[in-house]
């Protein structure tokens, strides 16, 4: 009657007291061996996984995560199989182990989901500080990359803190992961100006430009006919760093050059005829 009026509670503390009055020097031998031998390989495992991981051109910020994750998970396993050779049964713990595991990833789902971002993005290298992106509407140059987010600093000067989580599942644009960048600009010229007159013009003030690239060759076409005016598109290449000054010192010396060669810019207007009744 006594063993049926005892709770759960007391009857696995009597059941852990048991257990650890029955250990003899034998088994606890065993237990300590397997504890020592353990943790030998878990030593082992993990230096030849960061040597892998070296040959592997992964960053050291994703090395030190995958090896702390390792190093846990494996030493969870040998206490456990300690405790499993004196007679502590281990399903208990299992299932406490489970519980607890998924109480945290539910509470910290955003945390291992950008901290999983974190690893894809350091190790496949999409971008560098110092690139200039754009994502989700947000476009500047990268300043650092971290494990859960990156920081980026947007042209007008603000920073925003990207989570690495949407930068990985989301759409990137690298603007200078080539180390080049294409300047596009569009002029209008009046009907009255021939388009090889603009051209000439137009490739005279690319060629009083500093820093374009002469490969790949600038181009000046015409893109369409506009109401009052014929509309160009000017394509040219610059460094990364020489980006904007181009594009600057272009739309500057567009201007005193098509005076030079007598090209008319046009702006909208509007012509009115009255007729005579």
């Amino acid at each position: 009657m006594e063993a049926l009026t005892k709770t759960p509670d007391e009857s696995t503390v009597e059941e852990y007291r048991n257990i650890l009055q029955s250990i003899d020097w034998q088994t606890a031998g065993k237990a300590l061996l397997i504890l020592v031998a353990g943790f030998v390989c878990v030593r082992l495992v993990l230096h030849f996984l960061k040597k892998i991981l070296k040959r592997t051109g992964i960053p050291a910020t994703v090395h030190t995560i995958l090896l702390t994750l390792t190093r846990v998970l494996l030493d969870v396993v040998v206490v456990l199989s300690a405790a499993n050779a004196i007679g502590i049964p281990v399903t208990s713990f299992l299932a406490l182990l489970s519980l607890v595991g998924l109480a945290v990833s539910l509470a910290v789902q955003n945390i291992l989901s950008n901290l999983a971002g974190g690893i894809l993005v350091l190790g496949s290298h999409p971008f560098e500080t110092g690139d200039v992106i754009e994502h989700d509407g947000i476009a500047g140059t990268v300043r650092e990359i971290r494990v859960l987010h990156t920081r980026v600093e947007t042209f007008d000067g603000r920073m925003a803190f990207i989570p690495n989580s949407s930068i990985s599942s989301g759409k990137l644009i690298n603007y200078t992961g080539t180390g080049r960048r294409r300047v596009e600009l569009s002029v209008s010229a009046s009907y009255d100006s021939a388009p090889s007159q603009v051209r000439k013009a137009v490739q005279a003030a690319i060629k009083r430009t500093e820093g374009v690239l002469e490969d790949p060759e600038p181009r000046v076409f015409l893109d369409r006919y506009g109401d009052s005016a014929i509309s160009y598109t000017i394509w040219l290449w610059a460094r990364n760093e020489d980006f904007l000054s181009v594009k600057i010192q272009l739309n500057e010396l567009l201007y005193d050059v098509f005076a030079e060669y007598g090209v008319e810019m046009t702006y909208p207007h509007l012509q009115v005829h009255l007729k005579d009744r």
